[in-house]
């Protein structure tokens, strides 16, 4: 075979999706080029291969961006310079469209990453349009939106960068230590993250690769040279809070208050209590107020629903509750633990001089680009005060393009919905959502609410507060200065010809009684109360003063749920679990055999979870229909638990049944079950 067949050999040979992994001035400079892979290897030309220092530089680099076992095929230079010249060839001549990224300087793609991802199918128009309208509000690209909205996975998006690009994208663990050679002011500016090094050559993640700038900075300020490889805005912000060893501003102000004068941080004696709530009120630049911000923006920020700022015995803590979990954050130095209460106190206008009762207060704050409600309550404990905050969630708008045919409620089985659905479609009655605090009540009427949401009927909410803005719903905010409760709000609603009413609350007879007269004259009631089970709910309408006959002829169905964390797909393991384990989960519905051999998993902890072994929370549901025999049965008076057998029997699954499917399914684990549920006593 003669020089000239055997290039045109090689030359056919070479896979572009690879070469296109790489710009071609690296190639030309690094002399070498990746032509095609046998199975996990991948054949690698390269002159002078026995310059191993060279050799092993290239081999990371192949290693990183194809993810497969490198092979060296050896190549004199006149052979690389005729398979460059031929690719460059084709690049000048336009042949080639996907060897344009080999280009040194990167062209702009002829179609954005929107276009590009409704050619490959994965979003529509309409999709693409809601995105482009977040991402202007919030300032971030409209890919990481996409993935928000939940349109997109990330790796779609990855996946579809690196083809419109013509770069390969991060895959690869971050080293920790390679973080340290870029400094964080310039990550942060740039968007670029270090993610390892060979001593030669720095490999980047950047959210724009074709910043030349950046790179030309960075082999300033290390002598290394950069490799650039796509990452996403998501996946830069979740290296940013993972890795970078930056101190929480919360943690730069106590190093702050350890420097202060202790005398600074007193309250000039001769300043009244007036002067001092006015001072408060007026000063936000202060160290304490400062500080108090910091605590509670860092909880936001965590997705914390509660921040707990309680005494100890020599000192103050601080705790947040993020799913459902109280975490301890930081203690409190002594010096300024009394006057971050009484700063809290002051801007939810409480009373900073009452030291011995409990207190209600509310104040708001912006964070980022959203206003967030907190509710604050202060509790005498000893010779201190506890205090707790509540975190509201911002008002958010309802995703108008979801499908209005089914209710949509993470976690919950087909038949859960269809249950549901099958409630919905009386014009009359009560259904109820119960629950603990934070069990995801409000986000279950609110998916019914969308369901029955129609140009034909007119639906009202009371709702304090009014967490999501739903078109076509008439929503009132209670206010009780204004006496807009939910008791003589539903008077009110019922002359305003509703066929849907949304109560937020049962929280008192007055209200369970308008809310029973409003089921039984015609109209659907829908609310939540605080019941641990659904048969515990009808038990608790009767404690509340309602008669037996009235609940009968007026509820239709009950929603008891519960959030159970989601073990993290990333590190959870198989595993045997013990004796002792299954008879704390055991019950009549399975056997012992069912957790025996089967795929029964563990949270163990990993980067991704921040070492939790959960991800995220999933529902878990009871939902029980009032049918025929239960109506007798409440009208009766019989206890709860017979009603519960009946239900039972009539197909309702109950929320441990629903707990242990999610444990075979491998949603969640057996120490979840039991901290949710508590230990199994049937």
């Amino acid at each position: 075979m003669n020089a000239s067949n055997a290039l045109e050999q090689l030359l056919n040979s070479i896979n572009k999706t690879y070469i296109n992994k790489f710009p071609i001035d690296v190639l030309k400079e690094e002399m070498f080029i990746p032509i095609n892979n046998e199975g996990e290897t991948i054949v690698i030309g390269m002159v002078n291969p026995e310059e191993k220092e060279r050799r092993n530089s290239i081999l990371t680099k192949i290693i990183l961006a194809t993810r497969l076992k490198p092979k060296v095929l050896t190549l004199n230079k006149q052979q690389f310079d005729d398979i460059i010249k031929y690719f460059e060839e084709q690049i000048n001549s336009g042949q080639a469209a996907q060897a344009s990224a080999l280009s040194a300087s990167i062209n702009p793609p002829t179609k954005k990453i929107g276009e590009k991802l409704i050619e490959e199918g994965l979003i529509t128009k309409e999709q693409l349009t809601q995105a482009l309208s977040d991402a202007k509000k919030e300032g971030i690209p409209v890919g990481s939106i996409l993935v928000k909205l939940g349109f997109i996975t990330i790796e779609d998006l990855k996946r579809t960068l690196s083809k419109q690009q013509g770069i390969g994208h991060v895959e690869e663990k971050i080293d920790a230590k390679a973080v340290k050679l870029i400094p964080e002011d310039f990550i942060k500016l740039n968007k670029v993250v270090p993610i390892s090094t060979d001593g030669k050559t720095l490999v980047v993640g950047m959210v724009d690769p074709k910043n030349k700038q950046a790179l030309n900075e960075i082999i300033y300020m290390t002598g290394l040279k950069p490799f650039p490889l796509i990452l996403t805005h998501i996946e830069y912000e979740n290296y940013i809070k993972t890795y970078l060893e930056t101190k929480k501003d919360s943690e730069k102000l106590m190093e702050e208050f350890t420097k202060e004068d202790e005398s600074s941080l007193v309250i000039e004696g001769s300043e009244n209590l007036w002067q001092q709530v006015e001072k408060e009120l007026q000063d936000e630049s202060s160290i304490v107020a400062k500080f108090a911000s910091s605590i509670i923006t860092e909880a936001i920020a965590k997705k914390a629903s509660d921040v707990h700022i309680e005494p100890r015995l020599d000192k103050y803590i601080v705790r947040y509750r993020i799913d459902g979990i109280l975490k301890h954050i930081m203690d409190i130095p002594n010096k300024i633990e009394s006057l971050l209460i009484s700063r809290l106190k002051v801007i939810s206008r409480m009373n900073i001089a009452e030291h011995r009762r409990t207190q209600d207060g509310r104040f708001t704050i912006k964070y980022g680009s959203k206003v967030y409600d907190l509710r604050v309550n202060i509790l005498p404990v000893g010779t201190k005060e506890k205090m707790v905050i509540r975190i509201l969630q911002p008002t958010l708008e309802f995703n108008a393009n979801a499908n209005k045919n089914d209710i949509q409620l993470n976690g919950a089985a087909k038949d859960d919905i269809q249950k549901i659905n099958l409630m919905t479609t009386s014009p009359h009655g009560i259904i109820l959502a119960t629950g603990p605090t934070g069990s995801g009540k409000s986000t279950t009427l609110y998916s019914v609410i969308n369901k029955l949401n129609s140009e034909y009927v007119n639906i009202t909410t009371i709702e304090d507060p009014v967490e999501m803005k739903m078109d076509g719903v008439n929503q009132v905010q209670v206010n009780a200065k204004a006496d807009i409760t939910f008791a003589s709000c539903m008077r009110a609603i019922l002359r305003q010809d509703p066929d849907i009413i949304m109560v937020g609350e049962i929280r008192d007879y007055e209200t369970l009684e308008a809310a029973i007269h409003a089921a039984l004259t015609g109209h659907l009631v829908i609310s939540t109360i605080h019941t641990n089970s659904a048969t515990a709910t009808i038990t608790r309408l009767v404690e509340m003063g309602a008669a037996h006959h009235l609940i009968a002829s007026s509820l239709m169905g009950v929603i008891a749920q519960r959030l159970i964390r989601k073990i993290c797909p990333d590190c959870k393991e198989l595993y045997e679990p013990t004796d002792e384990e299954i008879k704390m989960i055991s019950s009549p519905i399975y056997d012992d055999s069912r957790f025996r051999g089967n795929n029964i998993y563990k949270a163990v902890g990993c980067d991704k979870c921040s070492g939790n072994g959960y991800i995220g929370r999933i529902g878990i549901y009871e939902i029980m229909p009032v049918n025929r025999e239960i109506r007798k049965m409440i009208s009766q008076g019989a206890a709860g638990h017979e009603i519960e057998e009946v239900a039972i029997s009539c197909g309702m699954k109950s929320l441990k049944r629903a707990a242990l499917e999610a444990i075979l399914n491998g949603n969640t684990t057996i120490r979840e079950y039991v901290r949710v549920l508590g230990a199994s006593s049937d």
